[in-house]
């Protein structure tokens, strides 16, 4: 698998979930075509979406032939599993978190909360499910030790990044600040995440 391929799928994949929010959230054409409880397939949607780009990435790490080793191999496979494990547990505390309309746009969906979190994992990051994939693939990349593989996960990095400064911050702001209109929905389950402040940076 060529890198620039794997690149462009992170990439797409970030537009694809922005695109469709913003989609959703003007036109309510998935709220139309399956009913109330479209969040939840849009968010088997999204899995899958994820799903095919760690695949991705991982078939692409494991063809290249250009290694960048840090740590005996011994000693990478721990650490890198170790890393791993950590980026996992912290998006599945993400979600327990924020459940899965908080944690997949359901706020686009109309399902919009009261309370934004403040605990769990939002004690420590603005966005811990981007910082617990990032960290999930640096670990795939230090278990492999290979030079695409670091350079994936920065790409991921930086994509997840600017997508949260520069598109969803503003989005989410929006929206909340247009509540009539935005909510369609009086009965959430779950709070929102913190509101964030597109001018501040993270």
């Amino acid at each position: 698998m060529i890198p620039t391929v794997a690149a462009a799928v992170i990439v797409l994949h970030v537009a694809n979930y922005n695109l469709t929010a913003h989609l959703e959230y003007h036109t309510r054409i998935f709220t139309k075509l399956i009913g109330k409880h479209a969040i939840y397939f849009y968010a088997v949607y999204l899995m899958i979406s994820a799903l095919f780009r760690d695949h991705i990435m991982n078939e692409t790490i494991v063809a290249s032939s250009e290694q960048f080793i840090l740590f005996p191999q011994e000693q990478a496979e721990v650490i890198g599993k170790l890393l791993f494990l950590l980026g996992v547990g912290l998006n599945l505390w993400t979600l327990k978190a924020l459940g899965i309309k908080g944690m997949y746009n359901g706020d686009s969906f109309g399902w919009l909360m009261n309370e934004p979190v403040t605990g769990g994992p939002f004690q420590y990051f603005s966005d811990p499910q981007y910082v617990g994939t990032t960290i999930a693939a640096l670990g795939h990349a230090v278990t492999h030790q290979k030079t695409v593989g670091y350079l994936l996960t920065l790409v991921l990095g930086l994509t997840f990044y600017f997508s949260a400064k520069f598109v969803e911050a503003p989005h989410m702001n929006y929206i909340y600040s247009h509540r009539e209109k935005s909510q369609l929905y009086n009965k959430p389950t779950h709070a929102i995440p913190p509101l964030k402040d597109s001018k501040k940076n993270k």
